[in-house]
């Protein structure tokens, strides 16, 4: 697969000491109730989404309005500016849509948006969200807009991913999970909603499917649009539940949407390196604590320097640090401290990765540098 990231016309930071800021992305609030150069908080949306008036509509029973089948719903992949625009202005004029996300994060340091599937009442779409990147930020005018119910499932990450790749922010959303959660049902994912509501099984295999790909595998692109099909209709379903356990006051779909609120309050932060402490989800210390070994102080000492030097390239190289060297393999080598290429091959179950042959000399440098220095 062709590296996406060459395309993009905007430039990707994965520096450690520079901090993502809204307005890197954000140029132009829509729906604002506090214009963008009034804005103060980190959070550009923050005062809006926290003083949102809810469409009538989401706290009111009312029948549930059945899906058509993925056959008779007209779908559209969007991959030109002008399906883009033609599809915009349709979205301007919904009252609820139906959001997902698929990312990609093995062949970058920060991770990408591969796609983005969307669907109405009416049709499907899915975006080709590597193409269209740069157009991409314009969807803004609908997600930030508080008059249109934004569906999504666990939508933790998707919010994030939202702000960094496009300076997209969501006001009015619904999470089913936390839905799922106010209901009490036995498991919370996606797969079981699918299952329980609308009697849909899906493919597992494509969870961890690469979305670099295209052209997209007609399954893929099925499965893709299967995360969004049905959750309008999931949703009419949790909803009116939810109310029917307090018509009156509807508190428990209140709690709902706050903790929906809060859900799209996250804030995307660039991941720190911590050389001292070794903190964070990539930190030495906490693949240290997952690793069997004991190391000896000085093992501990050439791993703390791999470890930054696997971060250093990442960044540089646009890489995950997994893909760089995974974690066990980094902990084997520290703990075998190779002198020699045959010796640091030995290290490497079942083989090499790529980048560490390229920079396999400068890694058998840096573990002589670290055991002189200790010394």
């Amino acid at each position: 697969v062709l590296r996406p990231q060459l395309a993009f016309t905007d430039i990707i930071d994965n520096s450690s000491n520079s901090t993502f800021k809204a307005t890197t992305k954000l140029k132009e609030k829509h729906n604002a109730i506090i214009p963008l150069e009034k804005t103060t908080t980190a959070h550009p949306y923050e005062y809006e989404i926290n003083n949102i008036e809810y469409p009538a509509k989401v706290l009111t029973f009312r029948p549930e309005i059945m899906y058509g089948s993925l056959e008779e719903t007209p779908f559209h992949f969007v991959d030109t500016p002008k399906q883009f625009e033609e599809m915009l202005s349709i979205l301007e004029g919904v009252d609820e849509i139906a959001i997902d996300l698929e990312h990609h994060d093995y062949r970058t340091f920060q991770g990408f948006t591969c796609l983005i599937q969307l669907s109405t009442r009416k049709e499907d779409y899915i975006i080709d969200a590597l193409v269209l990147r740069a157009h991409i930020p314009q969807l803004n005018k609908v997600l930030s807009n508080p008059k249109i119910v934004k569906l999504f499932h666990g939508a933790e990450m998707d919010m994030v991913w939202l702000q960094r790749d496009f300076g997209c922010y969501v006001v009015g959303l619904f999470d089913t999970y936390h839905a799922s959660k106010v209901l009490e049902l036995e498991a919370h994912g996606l797969a079981f909603l699918l299952k329980y509501y609308c009697g849909v099984e899906t493919n597992k295999k494509y969870q961890l499917a690469d979305w670099r790909v295209r052209p997209i595998p007609k399954e893929m692109m099925k499965y893709a649009r299967i995360d969004t099909h049905y959750l309008l209709y999931i949703y009419d379903r949790m909803r009116n539940d939810i109310l029917e356990k307090d018509l009156d006051t509807k508190q428990p779909l209140r709690v709902v949407l706050e903790r929906s609120a809060r859900t799209s309050l996250n804030l995307y932060q660039k991941e720190v390196y911590d050389a001292e402490e070794g903190e964070g989800p990539n930190g030495w210390a906490s693949h240290l604590r997952k690793s069997a070994l004991a190391l000896t102080p000085l093992q501990l000492a050439v791993y703390k320097a791999l470890h930054a030097w696997r971060d250093r390239t990442a960044r540089i190289e646009d890489e995950s640090v997994r893909y760089v060297t995974p974690s066990p393999m980094l902990v084997s080598i520290a703990s075998e401290m190779p002198t020699d290429m045959k010796s640091l091959t030995a290290c490497c179950h079942p083989m090499m990765p790529n980048l560490l042959k390229v920079y396999a000399q400068d890694v058998l440098l840096l573990i002589e540098k670290t055991r002189v220095s200790e010394l």
